[in-house]
């Protein structure tokens, strides 16, 4: 699965975790991923209360298992400014990694998402080549040759 640079938002400064999660809803929306931004709102909501997505240094992994989900996906969005999230080691959370699968694909795709990405962070060497590049292109062949090729 190629993560194409539409996917990638950078500088942003957001402040809480409704509001990224919002703004990647929208995204979603106009990228052709959901039938409903406010929908998809809703589901990864849903997801927050079962618990929370934040992991730790920083990072959030929110998903969206749903019908109204067309196709499977990832937006990637970094935050200037450190956004409230429940996280392992209470600190803010400035990448988020929003994963977007439709119904057919749970269990199989989603799998492989969440696994690959999981692996990923683990990597600090991964994490700080990610927090280094600036340019969109860089960074959806970076992500895409981390996480994404192997995904089907």
């Amino acid at each position: 699965m190629v993560i194409p640079s539409t996917n990638i938002f950078l500088d942003k400064n957001f402040l809480k975790k409704d509001d990224v999660i919002h703004y990647i809803a929208d995204k979603a929306d106009k990228l052709e991923y959901t039938q409903s931004s406010k929908d998809l709102f809703n589901v990864f909501k849903e997801r927050e209360k079962d618990y929370s997505t934040g992991l730790q240094e920083g990072f959030a992994i929110p998903h969206a298992k749903s019908r109204i989900v067309k196709k499977p996906g990832i937006i990637y969005v970094r935050s200037n400014t450190g956004i409230e999230w429940e996280t392992y080691d209470n600190q803010a959370v400035t990448d988020v990694f929003a994963l977007m699968v439709p119904d057919k694909d749970v269990g199989t795709i989603h799998l492989q998402m969440l696994s690959n990405l999981a692996t990923a962070l683990l990597d600090d060497d991964f994490k700080l080549k990610l927090r280094n590049l600036n340019d969109k292109g860089q960074i959806s062949e970076f992500i895409t040759k981390q996480i994404g090729e192997t995904i089907s």
